[in-house]
């Protein structure tokens, strides 16, 4: 009898972002049981939340977005950068001093025109295929090159060595992760996203001597400072184009739920005999919704990623399931949850469902809201997904 695997996507994801966080999916099905059929669950578009009236409730909505503007010391820095793509370029600044070669302004220029050759590289965009849209990364460039940061840093900078281009280097991938996270889709993983810095370093010069722990280790000291202020230049429009369908998702699910739970029913109904449905946060919620509801024993497997259910258990807001009641007799006997504790929107299971759940800690190494949608790029997910379906 041959297995399916269901996944089903999360809040605020739509068909072109659900099409790269299903095409990991089934790479990684292939990776580890090649004769696992890989089906969709695409909800969002069908049943999702939308503004009806265009945003008429919303003051001052025009629907254009504004344009995007040791181990621990480094997730560190990579969670100030996701809060602020150009947050290392303005500690840059602030940290000039000494005297200037004779050939610097060559060396500045030539920089500058190494950052606008990221666009086209044809290496970094084989690197990027199926992880993001050229458009994205052509607009994560660009918004680093025309940064007043950047701009000013070439100003006053008395040296071009490898602190400087290795800031440039993660402010364009920063911005690119950015992106990402705005379009609803699945954020580079650890390694794919330090390579590609690694891949701009090298094409903006290289590296040479010079003390880049040092300069993590010390200004990251206290710069937590800037975290509350270094998203306030998002304008409405573009909170609100970005965030309405997400937001919008999980309002929609607890007052009207019962139809995405229908149409997560039918795929499964249509998958066959053995079913492994695979869930990302708010479609673990519904997931666990349904399983509770109704009784379909053709899933033999239940995979929650970054889920709210054992939450909303434990708080008393589980629509299907009032907390003190048990997981009914028909629930899957097999249900494994994955979490990261980067990941502030996963949750436990184990403790909460004792004996029905079983829990397994991912550790992506990406900031939060990257570390949400880091699940399908962490070797251990498919590697304890492969135990798992053996």
């Amino acid at each position: 009898m041959a297995t399916t695997a269901l996944f089903v996507h999360g809040t605020g994801v739509r068909k072109a972002s659900y099409e790269f966080s299903a095409a990991q999916i089934a790479a990684g099905l292939r990776r580890i049981n090649p004769t696992v059929k890989f089906e969709t669950c695409l909800w969002g578009d069908e049943c999702g939340a939308r503004l009806g009236l265009q945003g008429a409730s919303i003051p001052n909505f025009s629907q254009v977005p504004a344009p995007p503007p040791n181990e621990n010391q480094m997730v560190a820095l990579w969670e100030l950068l996701a809060l602020d793509p150009l947050f290392e370029l303005r500690e840059l600044k602030a940290s000039n001093q000494g005297l200037e070669p004779p050939n610097l302004k060559a060396r500045k220029e030539a920089l500058a025109a190494d950052v606008h050759a990221l666009q086209d590289n044809a290496t970094l965009a084989a690197r990027l295929q199926g992880c993001a849209l050229p458009v994205q990364w052509h607009e994560a460039v660009a918004s680093v090159e025309s940064a007043d940061a950047l701009i000013e840093l070439l100003r006053t900078a008395t040296a071009v060595d490898v602190t400087l281009r290795l800031a440039v280097a993660r402010a364009v991938v920063a911005s690119l992760q950015q992106r990402l996270i705005d379009d609803n889709m699945p954020s580079l993983p650890m390694e794919l996203r330090d390579g590609l810095v690694d891949d701009c370093l090298d094409l903006l010069g290289g590296r040479d001597a010079g003390a880049i722990r040092d300069w993590i280790s010390t200004k990251l000291v206290g710069l937590g400072l800037r975290w509350a202020t270094a998203k306030a230049r998002r304008e409405r429009d573009s909170i609100f184009s970005a965030v309405a369908p997400t937001a919008g998702d999980v309002v929609l699910y607890q007052a009207r739920g019962a139809k995405i739970r229908k149409f997560i029913e039918d795929r499964i109904s249509a998958c066959g005999d053995d079913v492994v449905v695979i869930a990302h946060s708010l479609g673990g919620i519904a997931c666990v919704d349904l399983l509770v509801e109704r009784d379909l024993p053709q899933v033999k497997l239940l995979v929650t990623a970054g889920s709210q259910a054992p939450f909303l258990y434990e708080i008393g807001a589980l629509c299907s399931l009032p907390f003190g009641d048990k997981l009914p007799t028909h629930f899957p006997e097999r249900w494994l949850n994955f979490y990261d504790c980067n990941d502030l929107l996963s949750y436990a299971a184990s403790k909460v469902f004792a004996g029905r759940a079983m829990d397994h800690e991912i550790r992506s190494g990406q900031p939060f809201p990257q570390s949400h949608s880091a699940y399908w790029g962490v070797p251990d997910f498919w590697d304890r997904l492969s135990a798992e379906l053996r």
